[in-house]
């Protein structure tokens, strides 16, 4: 790696970091302050509302894993390449917009949230696709102080137009409607400010089928990452809920909380020099997962006050346990966006198996109490992260990587 590669890569991540940190820690705001502003049973519906919310997203962030993956590799016809990204973001998200209207209902059945919550949280992801299909787009230039800008542009749309609406309606409907109108203002931003008139004539079809390969992929991750809250909301009680959305609260940040390494990292994986990348970026992530875990270790009580308030101290003892899940989580999530990189189909297996085992013990065995559902979790995360990295370097590419299509 030369010395210009180091310098970009690092100012990659000091501006990356910097965004992500800041517009990550925007969101979580949100939900702090709507902890504090909504009842236990009302948060519970929330988490639950929220939980659905990020399984769905995985057709934006695939969208901007694609983007990214087939800017960085573009050569004459970038702008082409640029250009089906949006187009094929704009059809996704008319789709998610429509199909919510009718996914709605039977979701807000299941999960005891209100419809008009749930269309609307739905609706605002069909926003938030245009946002990361730009994002991508800076992703693959490797336009890092761009992309920052994109990025917190998202996030403080989402995050403040949020907070006036939960303090205004102190509802989980005041909150969907927030997000919606915040989601949709943070697109638009991020369109113009990184990609203004790109658009394409038509839709290539391998573009297409690949979309498809990462976003199956990514949806069975962050189903995975994301399936405790549901479960919660549906075999604990709904203030025992509310608490366990609370928890989930510093599961997601030790999640989210490495970001900015797969972010400036995913477009050097799929260059020559792919397994340097992916050994920086697994253990940096592991490092960061260390220090979250141990922290909430030595001070659960006080994350706990901070993220849910006076009311949910009693859940510091289990802290650490919400932090090594979302660390340990955050650690598969790098190796499978390593796979992603190299166009491997066969790493999604083993999350489609951790899936699958995790929802049989909860529902089956393990789920009368918050203690039970996340050290299931916790125990299913570490396992699978232990075979992320076997199979990482069992499967790492020595060689050319072979085209996702010659790969069927």
């Amino acid at each position: 790696m030369s010395e210009q590669t180091r310098r970009t890569l690092a100012k990659g991540l000091v501006f990356v970091g910097a965004a992500t940190l800041i517009g990550n820690g925007a969101a979580y705001l949100l939900s702090i302050v709507a902890a504090r502003i909504l009842t236990p049973a009302d948060f519970g519906a929330y988490g639950a509302l929220l939980g659905i919310l990020i399984i769905i997203s995985t057709l934006s962030i695939a969208v901007q894993a694609l983007t990214a993956r087939r800017v960085s590799v573009a050569t004459g016809n970038r702008a082409e390449v640029e250009g089906q990204a949006i187009r094929l973001a704009i059809y996704v998200g008319v789709s998610i917009i429509l199909a919510g209207l009718l996914a709605a209902w039977p979701l807000s059945l299941v999960f005891a949230i209100p419809y008009a919550a749930v269309a609307m949280g739905l609706a605002s992801l069909g926003f938030v696709v245009l946002g990361t299909a730009s994002l991508g787009i800076a992703q693959g230039r490797e336009e890092h102080l761009r992309f920052s800008i994109g990025f917190l542009a998202n996030g403080f749309g989402r995050a403040f137009v949020g907070i006036v609406f939960v303090l205004a309606f102190r509802s989980v409907i005041g909150v969907s409607a927030g997000l919606l109108v915040g989601c949709a203002v943070g697109a638009v931003i991020s369109y113009l400010l990184i990609c203004p008139k790109t658009w394409a004539g038509t839709l290539d079809r391998s573009g297409a089928a690949e979309f498809g390969h990462i976003a199956h992929a990514l949806l069975v991750l962050f189903t995975l990452t994301n399936v405790d809250v549901l479960l919660a909301r549906i075999f604990l009680t709904e203030d025992q809920s509310g608490e366990y959305s609370v928890g989930v609260l510093l599961a997601k940040i030790a999640f989210f909380l490495p970001n900015a390494i797969i972010i400036v990292l995913f477009p050097k994986m799929t260059a020559g020099d792919s397994r340097r990348a992916v050994l920086i970026a697994t253990g940096l992530t592991a490092a960061l997962g260390v220090f979250v875990t141990g922290f909430s270790f030595a001070f659960g009580a006080f994350v706990m006050r901070v993220l849910g308030g006076a009311q949910y101290v009693e859940l510091g003892s289990e802290a650490w346990l919400f932090a090594l899940e979302g660390s340990a989580f955050a650690l598969v999530q790098v190796l499978l966006y390593a796979r992603l990189a190299a166009q491997d189909r066969r790493a999604v297996l083993t999350v489609w198996v951790a899936l699958l085992v995790l929802v049989g013990i909860v529902a089956f065995w393990r789920h009368d109490s918050v203690a039970e559902i996340v050290t299931t979790v916790v125990a299913v995360s570490l396992v699978l992260a232990v075979v992320g990295l076997l199979m990482d370097r069992r499967n790492s590419p020595r060689g050319a990587v072979v085209p996702i299509e010659a790969a069927e």
